[in-house]
């Protein structure tokens, strides 16, 4: 994973915590969002849910300025429309 998505999503998958909007800012959006979706995948591997972790996605991609629908997009994939809700309501929480 060679890439800046790729590097987030690596980034993301080790992280123990996710970082501020201030600590990310310097990061690119394709960095940004994998590190988004690597923490979220993360967190559902060790809690095993799947609400929990779009409702965590929804918060950081909030806080860090993403693109909605961009990392919406991976929770349509999973066909859950109850990862979806978790998500929105994770993103309209983060003010």
């Amino acid at each position: 994973m060679d890439n800046h998505f790729g590097k987030g999503l690596m980034a993301g998958m080790r992280a123990a915590h996710a970082d501020t909007a201030r600590n990310v800012a310097h990061f690119c959006s394709d960095y940004k969002r994998g590190f988004v979706l690597g923490f979220s995948h993360r967190m559902f591997e060790k809690t095993g849910d799947r609400k929990l972790s779009a409702w965590e996605a929804g918060i950081l991609t909030r806080r860090y300025g993403l693109d909605r629908d961009m990392v919406m997009d991976f929770f349509r994939e999973t066909h859950s429309t109850a990862a979806l809700r978790y998500f929105m309501a994770g993103y309209r929480l983060e003010s």
